[in-house]
């Protein structure tokens, strides 16, 4: 009886939600992505101003340096047709060594909802913060359509069609005057 409890529970896990064609993790990825280069823009301009309680801006610093790290490397898509961003392959093996902690979107989502909360104390880190959670939700989507990180695989074959190695015919530029 035990074990039929457990299989049932374990389907339904496996079952939240039908597939689906958008692929929510992509959009989550560019949209914090760019939220971490913002945000670090935006923290750099309170420490150098010294805005009141910029002492939170350093912390917003340190947490657009680990989302830029985390989301640089683009995940593999369904449909194989991704593009690796540069130098993509460095932190992509970061990724790939902390295992179920990066590969999982709804650790990222619970994650980002709770690292953007001090952000939100900030008046200049307030837009971010509020960007990031937006991300974070596009995240729990992907959690909830069951997609994971994947690393991009490299393309082993080539299809593109060979240079040719002589020009097409043409017709002359010059025709010969007729005697006719």
């Amino acid at each position: 009886m035990a074990t039929t409890t457990t299989a049932t529970a374990a389907a339904a896990i496996k079952t939240v939600f039908s597939t689906s064609t958008i692929e929510w993790a992509m959009w989550a990825n560019e949209h914090v992505l760019l939220t971490g280069y913002v945000l670090g823009i935006f923290s750099i301009l309170t420490i150098i101003f010294r805005f009141p309680l910029w002492q939170i801006a350093i912390y917003g610093l340190l947490l657009a340096l680990f989302i830029i790290i985390i989301e640089y490397p683009r995940s593999g898509r369904i449909v194989k047709k991704s593009k690796a961003r540069p130098l993509q392959k460095y932190p992509s093996l970061l990724l790939t060594k902390l295992g179920p902690l990066t590969r999982n979107y709804f650790i990222r989502f619970v994650v980002y909802i709770l690292l953007s909360l001090p952000c939100l104390f900030l008046i200049s880190t307030i837009a971010p913060a509020i960007s990031l959670i937006i991300g974070a939700g596009a995240y729990g989507l992907a959690a909830l359509f069951q997609e994971q990180w994947i690393p991009v695989e490299p393309k082993t074959t080539d299809n593109t069609v060979p240079m040719p190695t002589r020009p097409p015919p043409r017709e002359p530029l010059y025709r010969a005057p007729s005697n006719a």
